[in-house]
């Protein structure tokens, strides 16, 4: 079975992919995904899952953000 640290090792690694590949869009839907999760994890009150999934939808919203400056 998936777990949730397996999930959040995914999106980390996604996210410097996606960031070294220039991918804004696929940044976009990813940080869209990862907001899903953390919005999961605050409805069943997992403070701290949701807590490490806005963290890291934050970190995807910069890696777009860097992308953009580069332009």
């Amino acid at each position: 079975m998936l777990t949730v640290n397996q999930i959040a090792q995914y999106c980390e690694q996604e996210i410097a992919r996606l960031q070294l590949a220039g991918d804004r869009e696929e940044l976009r839907r990813l940080q869209l995904a990862i907001g899903v999760l953390m919005k999961a994890a605050e409805q069943v009150r997992d403070r701290e899952t949701a807590m490490r999934f806005r963290i890291l939808a934050a970190r995807a919203a910069n890696a777009q953000e860097l992308i953009t400056g580069e332009d």
